[in-house]
């Protein structure tokens, strides 16, 4: 088991100018639901959920290098549209685990998502659209940090998806997931 510690990277082995990845994520529905959150996105009490395979994000994240480093820099697409009013929750997103993934203002990034259900419809789609932009994340990482350990990476993407939307850790790998201590 990982620490929040653990997850604070080492200076990166390798450089990458641009690229892009692609993840889906399932969204996932509460059998035993969480009664609110304590700090840093822990439940108050364990939920346990089972993730909809055919109820997904799909995500794709390009980015490249950029000359001003001092902030973050992304488009934001839904279903190949500007979605201006998705943006504040992914900078929020980004606020909270630039600690994380220090490369997060180094790159401009192009976030392209959508649902293989409808939005806005009573599934959760902010909790696999979180998970599958940590994934993709995690992708990036991953190439500056090829020594990573596979374990070490679903571990941090599911520690980062939690910090934008809490339920979103049990989106990134499971079946039936438990998220939270009693």
């Amino acid at each position: 088991m990982f620490s929040a510690n653990d997850f604070i990277p080492s200076p990166y082995s390798h450089s990458i100018e641009t690229g892009k990845f692609q993840w889906s994520s399932p969204s996932n529905i509460a059998l035993v639901k969480y009664w609110g959150k304590k700090d840093k996105q822990i439940p108050a009490n364990p939920s346990v959920s089972f993730t909809l395979n055919n109820c997904k994000t799909i995500t794709k994240l390009a980015f490249a290098k950029k000359q001003n480093q001092d902030t973050f820099s992304f488009d934001l697409l839904f279903e190949g549209k500007p979605k201006e009013d998705f943006k504040p929750k992914i900078q929020q997103f980004f606020e909270r685990v630039l600690v994380y993934l220090p490369f997060l203002k180094k790159y401009q990034f192009t976030i392209d998502t959508q649902n293989t259900f409808p939005h806005s419809s009573g599934i959760a789609s902010s909790a696999s659209g979180i998970a599958a932009l940590a994934m993709n994340l995690m992708s990036l990482e991953k190439a500056l940090n090829p020594e990573m350990t596979e374990d070490y990476f679903y571990q941090k993407a599911s520690f980062l998806a939690r910090l934008g939307s809490g339920s979103a850790c049990r989106s990134v790998k499971g079946k039936v997931v438990v998220w939270g201590e009693h």
